[in-house]
């Protein structure tokens, strides 16, 4: 094809009319590059999208038409290229490869142009070389600054890789350390297990701790952990366990028990981990964690334990509380009928309902200890006084007991007093406890051994008796809560299994210790109990004095209780004075306005007004000058319910079911500190 000729000025071909003429035929030349390199595939889809080749094309030839105008002006500047915005117009996706190949494409296109359009015209060699020179030197300067240009680009992209990689490691590091310290303070353990070589492939520290076994050793193989660690009777749950989770696909979370490697010690733990998909058959790995969970186990069993000890309280409660009422029953229906006109029958009777009735008070009062100590509400009435006489008050309350099992009863007293600082109250509970403990679990016929010695600053009290004994599992138990019996399986012989708790904490509260001994079965038990001594004190004889006083006159009684069975019972027990019966709290002040009363026994929960507003009344009705006793009688015995009567006026407080000697003996203490009260008018 005739090409148009651009001859400079002087009509010669030079280099400058090249320029100029590839400059004019841009566009032309672009659309023919463009279609043969599309034919050839020496570009990208890429890079043929849009502008990007096109670009290149301009690119490329803008830098040779100025290498050849600087060439033509100067020819000494041929050999000094300088290329502009080196890979700028370069498509980053572009590799090397495909930067080399259309390089040389349009480098060969050019010398093509640079040939056709020299052909037509005797032009000099010379400038015919030096044009080829110009464009062969300004590809190479491209290509080497495109070389530079990738490369800078590719160690910016490997500085932020870098960057990356830094970043991510050091977040990597940190979550490390924070999952490293969390299951260090939480106690678990880290492992990884591979199926196919059946061993552990790492462990953390925490989990050679728990297993027991020597870091240096590694991690444990399935054959160590099956056969030496978990234990046997645990093993075929773990296994089991383990495959169903392989087949399911399910997280594996289990309990069981192991043998720590170092010391053989007993632990409870827990695993929890997840399985990963297997390539091959048994080709499986378990990312797991380990935790021990004794302590919380040993507590879990503690409360399994009591609430089954709860549920036999409970039973034995109701089977102890309906045992006498069966008596006091059968009592009342023959006290109506041909046995209450038999005196002999009559007394027999009137023994057995006052037994019974005795041994439900004792149950409830049992009861509200517990519920004393466990709320510590327990208050000392400390003195000094000699502990042989608890001693014997015990001995009496427990007698009749011992003499219907026909014990043989051998006490070994200390020869002088013995001072102690205490309740001598709750002292001789925790005594007529431990015994009334030997008397039941004590066969009949069999011997019990009281001895009190003095051991330095401390009396020893010891009850053993030829019974049924404690088991050595059970000794440990034996003061706990609602344990019962002597623990070899047999039946227990009565009571709430609260008796020995209650000797514990007394004893304790009193500065002293108890402890428990027993050879075993049929071998009898000793229990021993030390407090510490004090130094004695004059006693005065006012006592015996007070004890002899009766009353030899009357006294105005009033009793006040909604429940008329106990109004007129206990009036029938006061019979020898004059008494009066309300059963309501307006009924009784009417009846006192008119009878005067000396001492009131006054039920605190009436119907209407209650007990305590009918104190605080007669307390604002008493004359001056005379002298009126209020007795609060109610089934609410807590220290509160003691200081809320005496707020309300009461000068004492009796616990239903009223102990009868107790109150005759405020009758007694009312009459002897002024004889002359029985005498006093009543206008």
């Amino acid at each position: 094809m005739k090409r148009d000729l651009d001859p400079d000025s002087r009509g010669a071909i030079t280099l400058n009319g090249l320029a100029r003429q590839l400059g004019r035929t841009r566009e032309q030349l672009m659309q023919r590059w463009i279609a043969e390199t599309s034919e050839q595939g020496a570009h990208t889809a890429d890079a043929d999208s849009g502008q990007g080749l096109a670009g290149c094309f301009a690119y490329m030839l803008a830098e040779v038409c100025a290498s050849l105008l600087v060439a033509d002006s100067d020819p000494s500047l041929s050999d000094h290229v300088a290329i502009a915005q080196p890979g700028r117009f370069w498509p980053d996706d572009w590799r090397v490869t495909d930067l080399f190949r259309n390089m040389d494409l349009m480098q060969r296109f050019l010398k093509h142009e640079i040939r056709a359009y020299f052909g037509p015209v005797a032009a000099s060699v010379d400038v015919h070389m030096r044009a080829h020179d110009v464009v062969e030197r300004t590809f190479r300067a491209m290509i080497e600054n495109a070389i530079e240009a990738h490369m800078q680009r590719q160690a910016a992209e490997v500085a932020a890789a870098q960057d990356s990689l830094h970043t991510a490691l050091t977040a990597l590091k940190l979550t490390e350390e924070r999952l490293r310290v969390a299951t260090s303070a939480a106690g678990i353990g880290i492992f990884e297990w591979c199926g196919a070589s059946r061993q552990g492939v790492w462990e953390n520290r925490r989990m050679y701790e728990i297993t027991g076994q020597p870091e240096e050793r590694g991690p444990l193989t399935e054959t160590e952990f099956m056969t030496s660690v978990v234990h046997p009777d645990d093993v075929e749950l773990l296994r089991s366990h383990f495959q169903s989770r392989r087949i399911s696909g399910e997280p594996v979370h289990v309990a069981f028990r192991l043998h720590r490697v170092i010391d053989r010690a007993l632990r409870t733990v827990e695993m929890f981990g997840y399985l990963r998909p297997p390539v091959h058959q048994d080709d499986y790995t378990f990312i797991g964690s380990l935790c021990d969970v004794t302590e919380r186990a040993d507590a879990e069993a503690k409360l399994r334990d009591a609430d089954r000890r709860k549920d036999i309280f409970l039973a034995t409660l109701a089977h102890e509380l309906r045992n006498p009422l069966a008596p006091v029953r059968n009592a009342a229906h023959l006290l109506g009928h041909s046995a209450g006109a038999d005196s002999a029958k009559r007394e027999w009777l009137r023994n057995v309902i006052e037994r019974q009735t005795g041994h439900l008070s004792h149950l409830i009062d049992d009861l509200l200890d517990v519920s004393r100590i466990t709320t510590g509400k327990i208050v000392l009435k400390r003195e000094v006084f000699d502990i042989r006489l608890a001693l014997d008050h015990a001995l009496e309350i427990t007698m009749p007991a011992a003499l219907q099992r026909h014990h043989d009863i051998v006490r070994l007293p200390l020869e002088h007093p013995v001072y102690v600082h205490g309740d001598p109250a709750r002292i001789t509970q925790t005594f007529s406890n431990l015994l009334d403990n030997a008397i039941k679990y004590t066969d009949e016929g069999g011997r019990i051994v009281v001895c009190a010695t003095l051991v330095g600053q401390e009396v020893c009290v010891t009850v053993s008796d030829t019974g049924t004994g404690i088991s050595d599992d059970a000794l440990p138990h034996v003061f706990d809560l609602f344990v019962q019996g002597s623990c070899h399986g047999e039946p227990s012989r009565g009571g709430l299994g609260i008796g020995l708790s209650v000797c514990k904490t007394l004893t304790e509260m009193h500065g002293g210790t108890i402890a428990a001994r027993s050879a075993g079965k049929n071998r009898g038990s000793e229990f021993e109990i030390r407090l510490p001594v004090c130094q004695g004190r004059d006693q005065d004889a006012k006592d015996g004095a007070e004890a002899g006083l009766l009353a030899s006159d009357r006294l105005r009684v009033l009793i006040v209780d909604d429940n008329s069975d106990a109004a007129v019972s206990l009036a029938m027990i006061l019979d020898a004075h004059d008494v009066r019966t309300a059963h309501t709290g307006e009924d009784a002040l009417q009846i006192a306005a008119a009878f005067d009363p000396q001492i009131v026994f006054l039920d605190l929960g009436l119907p209407g007004i209650s007990g305590y507003e009918v104190a605080r009344r007669l307390r604002d009705h008493q004359a001056a000058g005379k002298r009126l006793e209020i007795v609060a009688v109610s089934g609410y015995g807590q220290p509160e319910d003691v200081a809320h009567s005496a707020e309300a006026g009461c000068d004492a407080h009796l616990v239903k079911p009223v102990d009868i000697e107790e109150l005759l003996a405020i009758i007694r203490r009312i009459t002897g500190e002024n004889p002359d009260f029985g005498r006093q008018s009543s206008g």
